[in-house]
């Protein structure tokens, strides 16, 4: 059964490996062993201080298993390739089936890059002596083992939790504090450069020691010192971590393959808009709150950007730095309008409704609109003018008076405008199965409203940098008020002239979801994964092969990291403030030489954007090949035996 379920997870793999998800793979793929990479490199590098590889290398291994163990509530679900409700209906028992599911979790980018990472402990073991070397090749696989089998069990956990808003929040804080913390990782810089001087202080590497992910340490200098005892314990301790997750992961395995719950709660009497009379945009509004509070995905979105703007303003604190308090309010509602939107796709068919409806797209946008502000926008005043009020920076409060209105009018207006020009059709509220981590985020939609919304406060924002204070008010206000009229105006027009076309992209994502209580056809499933549209038509694309596909996104996703994040970002700090230390890769190399580093940088972002045009060009000429291949092949004449097939066959 092992190697049926392998062959099936490659067929599958081998189908799918086409647009954004190819290159998402590919991206994954090359960013994990570049981290890989940089783990071995703790391991070779020679650090001023004795042992202090051996903690580097055991505080790189908690990181690699925290990601292991909520990278799914980050980035979706884990890896659900072969989900076991396609199983569900043979003949095996839940045990067997689990230990088959185990193999196939070995199958795949992540575990490969984790154990090129975790080879990292055979590096550092070899300066302690050739046992130590011996007892860290097992334990390299054993803590392989151990981070998958933990890596499912906690997301199954997790899974079941998230069908109710209990599990919602305490999502929404990991996510939230965790995305938080790889922010604001700045704050810890003093202590990271002091333990890369002085070692680490004797607290933390005992707590580095502790932690399973540290066992591997324990293990190479047990065997170091000869204590062959603790040296065996430790491979004992990953073997016996590991059974209990599986036996847990089991347990888990027959809860969600016998119940199935619907997510959030059933309406209890009247529906909003049966209780708010007057019908339009009111009854809109008071179906949008209703959702807001019955919903899980939506609670969970509006949970989590309150964790992460207290997190993210709160953290600086440690290091007597209060100068992000009074954005807290900011931050939250950048980050309530970034996922935010998508009302349409998480709505799912019923856009029937408005689309066949009179005038109710008009009504529709304006609904959402003011049901988000109801929402988010006291939420946003209050987190502004408390914590601004308790930490006496009464200086942010032109900054705030200019931001606030502008951020919530035009977030506003920028949700229900992306919602409709680039909608990420999911699953019907009424067909999910109540679980959050199956319903991943979009972060391509994310990241682009984290830029559109940020770009909505400019003006106010140069008024109060470059003009007098009390205009910035004016100007977020008015921009504010206009961006959100404005906006909504044309999302509704494009709504109206787009509606049946949005409706069926949503019934076309809708009907490839396969049927979880009935028999699953893997051929229509594996062809089905790669026919997401992702524009790849309008590109003239959709013919091209894969791997060249694939290569068309990477370059055009990987460019602005060389050409932005290393060089124009590091080339406007060196020329504004040329003394200020920073993580950028220009600034960690000698003076002399931070130039030439931005420009190398920059032109390997433009290089990248060259070959991303040079991909596309050739993706284009092998989709056109491809259409009048297939356009002959239709036209030749058919040549068979059997002259009363021929209309079968063109048919």
């Amino acid at each position: 059964m092992v190697g049926i379920l392998i062959r099936m997870k490659l067929a599958v793999l081998r189908h799918s490996m086409t647009g954004q998800r190819a290159a998402d793979m590919i991206g994954g793929g090359v960013l994990g062993l570049v981290l890989a990479g940089g783990t071995i490199w703790l391991a070779l590098h020679d650090w001023p201080v004795d042992g202090l590889p051996l903690d580097l290398v055991g505080a790189a291994f908690a990181i690699w298993t925290i990601g292991w163990l909520f990278g799914p509530v980050l980035f979706g679900g884990g890896d659900e390739t072969l989900r076991p409700e396609h199983l569900a209906l043979l003949p095996i028992p839940p045990r067997r089936l689990a230990f088959g599911l185990l193999a196939v979790a070995f199958v795949g980018v992540a575990p490969v890059v984790s154990l090129v990472a975790f080879t990292a402990l055979i590096v550092v073991a070899l300066p302690v002596g050739g046992a130590a070397a011996v007892i860290a090749v097992p334990v390299v696989f054993l803590q392989l083992l151990f981070v998958v089998l933990a890596s499912r069990f906690v997301t199954a956990a997790l899974s079941t939790l998230m069908r109710a808003k209990i599990g919602a929040v305490l999502a929404a804080v990991i996510s939230g504090g965790i995305l938080a913390l790889t922010h604001t990782g700045w704050v810890l810089k003093p202590t990271i450069q002091y333990a890369l001087t002085a070692g680490f202080p004797d607290n933390l590497a005992a707590w580095v020691r502790r932690l399973p992910s540290g066992w591997g340490i324990v293990a190479v200098e047990a065997a170091g010192r000869g204590d062959w005892l603790l040296a065996a314990a430790v491979p004992a301790g990953f073997a016996v971590l590991s059974v209990l997750a599986m036996l847990g992961w089991s347990a888990l395995l027959v809860r969600r393959l016998s119940h199935r719950s619907a997510s959030g709660r059933p309406a209890r009497g009247r529906t909003a808009a049966q209780k708010i009379r007057g019908g339009g945009v009111r009854a809109v509004v008071g179906r949008e709150l209703r959702t807001a509070s019955r919903d899980l995905m939506r609670f969970h979105y509006l949970v989590f950007s309150l964790v992460y703007a207290l997190a993210f303003c709160l953290l600086p604190l440690l290091v007597d730095l209060p100068i992000f308090v009074p954005f807290i309010g900011v931050a939250f509602g950048i980050w309530a309008a970034a996922i935010s939107a998508n009302l349409y796709g998480e709505d799912g068919t019923v856009i029937w409704q408005t689309v066949l409806t009179p005038g109710a797209a008009r009504k529709d946008v304006r609904g959402r609109q003011l049901a988000w502000l109801l929402l988010t926008a006291p939420v946003v005043v209050v987190l502004s003018v408390v914590p601004t009020l308790l930490s006496g920076q009464t200086w942010a409060w032109p900054w705030l008076a200019a931001l606030v209105p502008a951020l919530v009018g035009g977030g506003a207006g920028v949700i229900v405008l992306i919602s409709v020009l680039r909608p990420v059709p999911m699953t019907d509220p009424h067909k999910r199965s109540g679980n959050l981590l199956e319903n991943g985020t979009d972060f391509t939609q994310v990241l682009l409203m984290l830029v559109l919304v940020a770009a909505t406060a400019a003006p106010a924002y140069l008024t109060v940098r470059y003009g007098p204070d009390w205009a910035g008010a004016g100007v977020g206000l008015v921009t504010g008020i206009l961006l959100a009229w404005l906006l909504g105006d044309l999302a509704a027009k494009h709504l109206e002239a787009t509606g049946p076309d949005l409706l069926a992209t949503m019934r076309a994502s809708t009907s490839r979801t396969s049927n979880l209580t009935g028999d699953v056809d893997w051929d229509q499933i594996t062809a089905s994964l790669g026919g997401v549209d992702l524009g790849e038509s309008r590109l003239g694309i959709e013919k091209a092969s894969p791997a060249r596909r694939a290569a068309v996104y990477v370059c055009f996703i990987v460019c602005w990291i060389p050409l932005i994040a290393q060089g124009l970002v590091p080339a406007f700090l060196k020329y504004t403030d040329p003394d200020r230390d920073s993580w950028f890769v220009a600034r960690l190399v000698p003076e002399a030489l931070h130039w030439p580093v931005v420009g190398v940088m920059v032109l390997l972002g433009l290089g990248l954007i060259a070959a991303g045009f040079h991909q596309l060009r050739l993706a284009r000429r092998e989709s056109r090949q491809a259409t009048v291949d297939r356009a002959g092949l239709a036209a030749a004449p058919v040549v068979t035996r059997h002259p009363e097939k021929v209309d079968e066959l063109h048919h």
